[in-house]
């Protein structure tokens, strides 16, 4: 399958080809799109990378050269209390 570079959109959610959600944070646009950065969070857990040189392919599915700067964005959980 045909993939070719792109930008993501900010606030836009992309689904990875190994099936998992992206919600991209902050993009830094380059002059080549082969070297433009994104910082995405999986939807999933919170898990956040920069993701550098991302592809999309002809179904909608993206994936990126490399990552760097990953962590964990804690997510916050309701507080469950008893009676």
């Amino acid at each position: 399958m045909k993939g070719s570079y792109f930008v993501p959109q900010v606030g836009q959610v992309y689904q990875n080809r190994n099936d998992r959600s992206y919600l991209c944070l902050s993009v830094e646009k380059r002059p080549l799109l082969n070297d433009t950065t994104a910082q995405m969070r999986r939807t999933s857990d919170g898990w956040t990378l920069t993701a550098h040189g991302l592809i999309r392919y002809e179904d909608g599915t993206i994936e990126w050269n490399y990552s760097t700067a990953v962590s964990y964005t804690h997510l916050t959980l309701p507080t469950i209390c008893s009676v």
